[in-house]
């Protein structure tokens, strides 16, 4: 079998709990970190169960490549699931 490399772009939201934005945007980047082995094993048991694909995942790679940025700092509860922002392409969601 042959070994093929892909790079995806990828956007990614976290919400962090912190008593301010400084203290929270050091956690973030460590949620971004490579897969384990076992979880990297498990989605290729669901790609071959699933899909039937003949293809196997080898190794993942997260790359943070800025600074986090606040996209929303404390503001009212809102319900799970609750439309927050309707600008842009897409409605942004708003969980917990």
């Amino acid at each position: 079998m042959n070994e093929y490399s892909f790079e995806v772009k990828l956007r990614a939201f976290v919400r962090v709990r912190a008593s301010d934005k400084n203290e929270a945007s050091k956690v973030v980047e460590s949620v971004l970190g490579a897969p384990s082995s076992m979880e990297i094993g498990l989605a290729n048991e669901n790609n071959n169960a699933a899909l039937g694909c003949a293809a196997a995942v080898t190794a993942v790679t997260f790359q943070q490549t800025g600074d986090p940025r606040v996209v929303r700092d404390s503001g009212p509860k809102i319900a799970e699931g609750h439309i927050v922002e309707t600008s842009g392409p897409q409605p942004r969601l708003a969980w917990g």
